[in-house]
């Protein structure tokens, strides 16, 4: 099918609708096709050919973790637009594990769905996104970008929204600013490391969670504030109960930060339980600044300040695309990139200088 693409200059999509004779195909487009297919002897799948023909009117979306209330409130965003479009959607949680996100592919391409949302493990390994393509199977990315894959994207800017959140801290005077991080474990504890010129610096490819600690170092750096890897911490994904560990240790240091900066909503949860349990000020002894903003962030006390992000909205425009590329539109892959705002509220205050004091 690549070849056939390559053959008649549209892309694999396009070749793909036209042998299979689904979804919309400009007449012009489909003769070139059929007659690229004939010069390279290719002969679609009869049996795969005739099942297509028809379509499903179903969708997928593979989510990396469906509890966490982010991912929860995109799939209702793509819900409500495939039910808009009179299709039905087939939901699955990747884990954020890869091999649980390529069954979870196979599957959808199994169930002939038209068009697939997925938010990607990875950002490099993406050869089962690719085949599906190959089989005519739009792809549209939620929340991670990559350059590996020729598919559009819905993202936010994660290190300009981290930037602001750390900045905002800075501003009110915080010189010790800590970071809690949500990553992979895969990653290691030598994700963060100083560089020659004396700078920390993060490595991995461009995704929410390394972006979002590349965009905390960018402003520690630019309001020459403290630079230190002992400032942060790592939690795994999804895990409240170590994040919430992770944050103790951050908060009960010998020099503590004066205020953190929690990088997901799991982190802002485990932060916000950690300095309860520590008896700590807020925003007296710590300031706090986290990410999603979530019901509870204003219920407690004080409510917090937070990067708000709209899943919803990125769940409705994933798929939104998603249908543009079922009917056919062939315009180059597109990375969507969707506001974000910081919403300052009580939980974040003008650093006093004093000396901080620990409850047991």
């Amino acid at each position: 099918m690549a070849d056939v693409a390559r053959e008649a200059g549209v892309s694999v999509a396009t070749a793909g609708r036209a042998l299979g004779n689904y979804g919309r195909v400009r007449d012009d487009l489909r003769e070139q096709v059929q007659a690229a297919a004939q010069r390279l002897g290719y002969s679609p799948n009869a049996v795969a050919r005739s099942m297509r023909s028809g379509g499903t009117r179903s969708i997928g979306f593979v989510g990396a973790d469906i509890s966490n209330p982010y991912f929860a409130t995109a799939m209702r965003g793509i819900c409500d637009v495939a039910r808009e479009q009179g299709y039905e959607p087939i939901l699955a949680n990747s884990d954020d594990r890869l091999e649980v996100e390529r069954a979870a592919v196979s599957v959808l391409l199994d169930k002939q769905v038209e068009g697939i949302v997925v938010a990607p493990t990875s950002v490099t390994d993406v050869a089962h996104l690719e085949r599906a393509k190959e089989l005519g199977v739009p792809i549209v990315l939620l929340d991670r970008h990559t350059g590996a894959l020729e598919a559009d994207s819905v993202v936010i800017d994660n290190e300009a929204a981290a930037y602001q959140a750390v900045a905002h801290l800075l501003g009110l005077g915080h010189r010790r600013v800590g970071l809690l991080a949500c990553v992979d474990p895969a990653e290691g504890p030598e994700l963060v490391t100083r560089t020659g010129t004396g700078r920390l610096s993060v490595r991995g490819a461009a995704r929410p969670s390394i972006d979002r600690i590349r965009g905390y170092l960018a402003a520690v750096d630019d309001h020459r504030a403290t630079s230190s890897a002992e400032l942060i911490q790592y939690t795994p994904l999804s895990d409240a109960a170590q994040a919430q560990r992770r944050a103790e240790a951050l908060l009960t240091q010998p020099q503590p930060p004066t205020a953190v900066f929690a990088t997901d909503n799991v982190t802002t949860q485990g932060l916000f339980m950690a300095a309860r349990r520590r008896g700590l000020a807020i925003p007296e002894d710590v300031s706090l600044v986290g990410f999603d903003d979530l019901d509870w962030t204003t219920l407690v006390d004080p409510p917090l300040t937070v990067v708000a992000q709209s899943p919803l909205d990125m769940g409705r425009a994933a798929a939104a695309r998603l249908f543009e590329r079922i009917k056919g539109d062939d315009r180059p892959a597109e990375r969507i990139v969707l506001p974000t705002e910081l919403v300052v509220r009580s939980s974040t205050a003008e650093h006093s200088h004093g000396v901080r004091a620990h409850s047991g």
